[in-house]
């Protein structure tokens, strides 16, 4: 109780502080008093001002000996006047300045030599280019490093390899090849490598072996359909990949994904998946996050990934998806989520009956969002769940028996065909037949 009165008696002064500029010009000159602010206090008052616009750079050197990390993310008014104060600072260890146009790679140079310096975030600093790396390579102590975006170029990236005890390096965007990525295989204490957008192929992925820390990886939008064996990963995104040849190739590399024993996050959306590829998914044992995104999955997916036993995030978006094959799922028992948008083949009523039966879990679609508090003390959906359009295709149609052996025929055809086909037909229908309407959800 003592530490929460303590707690907000400091929020109470922090807030009177940065009450307005004339408020911040009186305790300003009690310079003697603020350097000998403790860290936590200094870094709460500094995100205070920046937050209500109080913060100009002369005011900065009132925080250069106890201010230990600094947010300036999005500030347009950031410049190399800035970073000239910043650079200053004794004991920062983390500063982000992403999205701060103005900072350019002279402005830079101001941060050489920090001797406590860990992480920094330039990310969509585009006026910094290979000729602001050289000014951070004598930044000895860099842990963390976020570049995507900036105006690097592969020989500014290669530069990066003096930086050898980064274990976090962001190069979402940036034209890494095969090259390019082979000179970085000295730092072997990276943990997390985003390479989204590279120029990266399958013959360049094969160095991913060397960062036997490795836990976080980001391939998204790069032409790599095959990866070696990485056991320490955790988390890896494929989607978008640029594919170029049969999604046999898909298949083989999420066979080999299989000796993953520690992969818990995995991302797959608008990749060339089918139900067949996915057959190795099955057997992802540790797998907490799932997202996939394609028109070509069905039922038959949904079904494989019940023996996921650790799943807690399920999303499959865009995916055939019938009423019925969505009763007949079996969910993992440790499922918490299940994003089932673009799902168009649902409807509200089958959505309905599933979280009755399913209570835990919650469950996005277009035509509802189902939380579990929604359903607490209520022995079925709530009545503003169900809609007057899904009553009435309920009562309207009578559902099929389908056998295991029932193809699909819609899978011949794409999205946009089967909504042709469907428009189509409803034209046939007579103007004043009202009932039908009502029933297709025209009216």
């Amino acid at each position: 109780m003592e530490r929460e009165r303590e707690s907000e008696l400091v929020r109470l002064c922090i807030e009177a502080a940065c009450q307005s500029g004339e408020s911040v010009q009186k305790w300003r000159r009690q310079r003697r008093s603020l350097e000998r602010l403790p860290a936590h206090l200094a870094d709460s008052l500094l995100r205070h001002l920046i937050r209500r616009r109080l913060i100009f750079p002369s005011l900065l050197e009132v925080f250069k000996h106890n201010a230990e990390a600094i947010e300036l993310r999005g500030e347009n008014s950031v410049d190399a006047e800035w970073m000239a104060y910043l650079g200053a600072f004794r004991y920062l260890r983390s500063l982000n300045v992403a999205d701060c146009r103005r900072v350019t790679s002279s402005a830079l140079w101001a941060l050489t030599g920090m001797t406590c310096l860990k992480e920094l975030d330039l990310s969509r600093c585009v006026k910094v280019t290979d000729a602001g790396m050289k000014h951070l390579l004598s930044i000895s102590t860099l842990e963390k490093l976020w570049l995507s975006e900036t105006g690097l170029t592969a020989d500014g990236i290669a530069l990066l390899s003096s930086l050898q005890n980064l274990s976090v390096l962001d190069l979402g965007g940036l034209p890494v090849t095969d090259l390019v990525l082979r000179s970085l295989q000295v730092l072997t204490k990276l943990e997390y490598l985003d390479l989204w957008g590279s120029q990266v192929s399958n013959r360049g992925a094969a160095v991913l072996k060397m960062f036997p820390r490795l836990s976080f990886l980001n391939l998204a939008w790069t032409g790599v359909t095959k990866l070696p064996n990485i056991s320490s990963l955790e988390c890896l995104n494929l989607s978008f990949i640029q594919q170029v040849g049969a999604e046999t190739d898909l298949v083989l590399s999420l066979t080999a994904l299989q000796n993953l024993n520690h992969l818990e996050r995995l991302n797959l959306e608008q990749t060339q998946v089918s139900d067949a590829t996915l057959f190795p998914l099955s057997t992802f044992k540790e797998l907490i996050h799932l997202s996939l995104r394609n028109a070509s999955l069905t039922d038959v997916s949904l079904h494989q990934l019940s023996s996921l036993s650790k799943l807690t995030n399920l999303s499959i978006r865009d995916a055939v998806l019938t009423n019925s094959g969505l009763g007949s799922f079996k969910p993992p028992r440790s499922l918490k989520l299940l994003d089932l948008h673009g799902g168009w083949l649902l409807t509200e009523d089958a959505i309905l009956q599933f979280c009755k039966m399913h209570p835990r879990i919650e469950v996005w679609h277009e035509l509802s969002v189902i939380c579990p508090s929604d359903q607490i003390g209520s022995n079925g959906p709530s009545p503003s769940r169900t809609s007057l359009r899904a009553s009435l295709v309920k009562q309207k149609q009578d559902p099929m028996p389908m056998s295991h052996s029932f193809l699909d025929q819609r899978l011949k055809y794409s999205r946009e065909e089967l909504l042709e086909l469907q428009y189509s037909s409803l034209s046939l229908a007579r103007p004043d037949d009202s009932s039908t309407q009502d029933a297709m959800g025209l009216r």
